[in-house]
């Protein structure tokens, strides 16, 4: 009996001994998992402390721009639901939805003469069926070159929502395309610079801290579209709109929408369908004459706003519409030629805005090449230094204007 009992001690003796092996060879390894790997940083002990995840933003805007229907892409409403499920897909909820002009395509009619209104229905039920969040009244439709001036586009100047403010440039009579052509533009662009100038000051005297977003469809910044080798000086005078938002940025936060250069190749050599420009950055502007249609000078001006194309929903390319083929080697390949939209996300302390294509986030701005458009229309005009570098897909752009009152 006494033998037993000293076997079943032994026993018990190896067991706890086996025991405490296993607890100090499983200590050992967690002690390796957490060990630096050579080479590494070490990891300060606050830094390791997880942060509280952010806030909410307080309004998510979503926007794109030419919802128009071309032969050789798909069509615009299938686009529109492919980018809307790439944006919820990352977690973005908008309420807001803006529209940067041009929502017919005629190769023949587009000064102004087609109605919007089919296509404009067509956006409204695709974002009722695809896009639960975005409200009605917080909807925006800007006119474009193609479009006729109907009840749905949204009247011209500002729109004050709760957060942000819109500013709405609509083409015909704000800010049109073919300036140099067509007669009365120059006086219909500088009444509209007045008018945002009267209007921007008002915000500035009163203090102003919510963004400003300025929704138009004709760009600022200056292409071979503008120059003799093109015909029509498509936006000559888009210094006198420039320098109104520029003078008002020392005071607001405003970002600039457009759309508009989506065939030709005009804006290769900003990144093509992807363009961003954000402050301190510098802009290519026209200088203008009076007694010419159209300019082959441009000047260089520091940005004070953040600058960009909304996205293209219908097609993009670097030839003429006419040219155009489904066989890549047969048409100007440059650039970004991605469709694409925009979100932009308002916090108290900043503003981020990130681009989407239809399988998710895309390069805000694409790395800049010269024009392929008839042989390279910009060469000679625009030179490489002018080139744009491509960029990430989000920006984070600080309220400076809220932190300023704040402080």
């Amino acid at each position: 009996m006494k033998r037993k009992r000293a076997d079943n001690r032994i026993k018990i003796l190896l067991i706890l001994v086996l025991l405490c092996a296993c607890v100090a060879e499983v200590a050992l390894i967690i002690r390796r998992a957490d060990a630096p790997k050579p080479g590494a940083a070490e990891v300060p002990e606050e830094a390791a402390v997880q942060e509280e995840p952010d806030a909410e933003a307080n309004a998510v805007i979503f926007a794109a721009s030419d919802y128009q229907y071309d032969p050789h892409f798909a069509e615009p409403a299938d686009t529109l639901k492919s980018l809307l499920w790439s944006v919820y897909s990352d977690g973005k909820e908008p309420e807001a939805a803006l529209f940067c002009g041009d929502y017919t395509n005629d190769a023949k009619l587009h000064d102004y003469q087609l109605s919007p209104e089919d296509s404009i229905g067509e956006i409204n039920a695709i974002l009722d069926e695809e896009s639960s969040t975005v409200k009605d009244e917080n909807v925006v439709f800007v006119q474009g070159n193609h479009d006729r001036l109907t009840e749905s586009i949204t009247e011209s100047g500002l729109h004050e929502y709760d957060d942000y403010l819109i500013y709405v440039l609509n083409t015909e009579e704000d800010f049109p395309w073919k300036q140099g052509v067509t007669s009365g533009c120059l006086a219909k662009v500088t009444k509209a610079s007045e008018d945002m100038k009267d209007c921007f000051d008002k915000l500035i005297e009163d203090g102003e801290t919510r963004p400003v977003i300025i929704t138009g469809h004709v760009p600022l910044h200056y292409t071979a579209r503008t120059s003799s080798r093109h015909t029509t000086g498509d936006n000559l005078y888009s210094s006198l709109i420039f320098d109104a938002v520029n003078e008002a940025a020392d005071y607001l936060d405003i970002i600039y929408l457009f759309g508009h250069n989506h065939s030709k190749g005009w804006d290769c050599y900003l990144g093509g369908s992807s363009v961003y420009m954000e402050p301190g950055d510098t802009m290519l502007l026209p200088v203008y004459d009076k007694t010419r249609v159209t300019s082959d000078e441009f000047v260089e001006k520091t940005l004070g706003f953040t600058y960009m194309n909304a996205g293209y929903t219908g097609y993009y390319m670097n030839c003429g519409p006419g040219e155009y083929s489904s066989d890549p080697d047969s048409q100007y390949r440059a650039a970004d030629e991605t469709l694409t939209c925009s979100v932009i996300e308002i916090y108290d302390d900043r503003i981020e805005i990130t681009r989407y294509d239809e399988s998710g986030r895309h390069s805000l701005g694409s790395d800049g090449e010269a024009d392929p458009y008839k042989g390279g229309i910009d060469e000679g005009l625009i030179g490489p230094e002018h080139y744009r570098k491509a960029l990430p897909e989000t920006e984070v752009i600080e309220r400076t204007m809220a932190a300023d009152k704040a402080a």
